[in-house]
């Protein structure tokens, strides 16, 4: 692997010492696997942004072709796996308050394919001059021009109408969405899980908000093969999924008052202590609660 790549994926991976704004921005995909009426563990895809494709990329083209395949990437999906696990995967699942362990991950992958729909295009949507030159500085608006037509002529087309017909012009192409690097990991549970039992939940999330974990437009969560009938996945806040201590609680109450001057990451900490160092991302992060109806 590029010393590039190296720094890119220890970038990824330094989520710890951030400031509270994202660094990287991931938009996640997850199904819910089934096997013998439980719920055995979790597929997920996270989708990077163009601006840390752009990064990590570099140099991993080897047989300079302009396509980034599986065994170009191996070795930065492992780096990035190893790192991980520090983390836990930033991947949080419970029973009801009941924190459930996951096995090592397994079948994992990167690829670098187009992004999904509503992903957080970086170079696109900032401007700062970090940026410079990768199209994060936006296109220049045309200046309006200051030729106008002389009187004769704007009295003629007044009386009757222009001489010349304004061009025709075909619509405007579907945007393409940017090619993006794309992790691929299935998280088996220690313990399978009733695929019925009240209260199973999971979020995806960094504390410390140097990654900002967000679903996807589109299907965020499914219901793998094997998932009772009357069941479905609902996406909400994963603050709201737990019943906060009083501290936790005054942190919430005065997080709701406008105060200019309060130190948002402070208040993220508190978050993240009380319901566990892993498990959510103050304001950011959203988890995925599976419910199912009784059979009828």
């Amino acid at each position: 692997m590029t010393s590039a790549a190296l720094v890119c994926a220890a970038a990824f991976l330094g989520a710890g010492a951030a400031n509270a704004h994202p660094h990287v921005w991931v938009t996640t995909e997850t199904t819910v696997l089934y096997e013998n009426g439980t719920i055995v563990g979790l597929r997920q895809r996270w989708s990077f942004d163009d601006f840390y494709t752009s990064m990590a990329l570099q140099g991993l083209d080897t047989n300079n072709d302009g396509v980034y395949d599986r065994s170009e990437l191996e070795e930065l999906a492992k780096v990035n796996m190893e790192g991980l696990k520090e983390f836990d995967y930033f991947t949080v699942a419970k029973l009801a308050t009941e924190k459930l362990k996951f096995e090592g991950p397994k079948d994992f992958w990167l690829e670098h394919a187009d992004a999904p729909e509503g992903a957080t295009e970086v170079t696109v949507t900032t401007g700062d001059a970090a940026f410079e030159g990768t199209g994060a500085e936006g296109a220049k608006t045309p200046e309006a021009s200051t030729d106008q037509p002389g009187f004769f002529t704007r009295a003629w087309n007044a009386l009757f109408g222009s001489a010349t017909e304004p061009p025709k012009t075909a619509p405007p192409a579907p945007a393409q969405r940017p090619k993006v690097l794309s992790l691929n990991l299935t998280l088996p549970l220690a313990q399978p899980v009733l695929a019925e039992a009240p209260g199973f939940s999971f979020a995806i999330a960094d504390p410390s908000f140097f990654i900002a974990f967000e679903p996807a437009a589109k299907n965020p969560v499914v219901l793998g093969a094997g998932a009772p009938q009357g069941c479905r996945a609902a996406i909400g806040e994963a603050a709201a999924t737990v019943q906060p201590s009083a501290q936790a609680a005054a942190a919430n109450e005065a997080a709701s008052q406008p105060n200019p001057a309060a130190d948002v990451s402070k208040l993220g900490d508190a978050f993240a202590q009380q319901f566990g160092s892993q498990s959510v991302g103050f304001g950011f992060a959203k988890s995925a609660m599976i419910s199912c109806e009784p059979p009828s």
